[in-house]
C-alpha cells in the first residue's frame, strides 16, 4: 500500500480517497429536499473519515440505475477492468446508504480489486506450463522470464491473455 505523508516533521500517513462531486451534490440535495438539514454535521463528520480512508488512487461515484443507486469504488492504478460496488441506495434513500458505508468497505474493496488483478497475473503464469500460452507471454512483450513478462503487461492485457489461456488449457484437459 502506498503512504503519502503530509508533514515530513511529524510522518503521519495521508490517504486520500477522492469522493466524486455529484455523490456531495446528490446527498446535499437530498438531505435540504427531505428537510433533514439537522443531519448536515453527521454526513460532514461521515464525508471527512470516509475520504481518510483508503489509497489516494481511489475513488468513490454513485452508479446509478432506474430502481436504485450503488456506491461505486473504483482504483485505475490496481485495476482499470473492474469497479466494486459498495452500498445500494433506494431511490430518494440516498443517505441512509451513505451512512451504511464504512472505511472498511472502502479498504476491503481496495483488496478484492487487488486480490483479483492478482489472482489474475498468478493464474497466467500457472499456465505457463502450456507451451501455447508460454509462447503468447513471450511474444507479448519480448521477454523470456515469464513472471517479468506478465508484470510488464497492462491489467486488461493480463485479463485477455487470462481468458484466452483459460481457453487453451481447457482444450488440453
Amino acid at each position: 500500500m502506498h503512504i503519502n505523508l503530509v508533514n515530513s516533521n511529524n510522518n503521519k500517513p495521508s490517504f486520500g480517497l477522492k469522493i466524486d462531486g455529484r455523490v456531495a451534490m446528490d446527498l446535499c440535495s437530498e438531505i435540504y429536499g427531505r428537510k433533514l438539514a439537522q443531519q448536515m454535521p453527521s454526513y460532514v463528520k461521515h464525508f471527512e473519515t470516509l475520504k481518510a480512508t483508503g489509497l489516494n488512487t481511489s475513488e468513490l461515484y454513485i452508479a446509478k440505475s432506474l430502481k436504485e443507486d450503488t456506491f461505486v469504488l473504483k482504483n485505475r492504478s490496481i485495476t482499470t477492468a473492474y469497479e466494486k460496488p459498495l452500498v445500494k441506495a433506494e431511490k430518494g434513500k440516498l443517505l441512509e446508504a451513505w451512512f451504511k458505508l464504512k472505511p472498511e468497505d472502502i479498504k476491503d474493496a481496495e483488496k478484492m480489486l487487488q486480490d483479483v488483478i492478482d489472482e489474475k497475473r498468478n493464474g497466467l503464469i500457472e499456465m505457463a506450463q502450456n507451451a501455447i500460452v508460454r509462447t503468447m507471454l513471450y511474444t507479448k512483450n519480448n521477454e523470456k522470464d515469464i513472471a517479468k513478462s506478465v508484470q510488464k503487461m497492462d491489467d486488461d492485457s493480463v485479463i485477455e491473455l487470462y481468458y484466452k489461456a483459460m481457453d487453451l488449457v481447457k482444450k488440453d484437459i
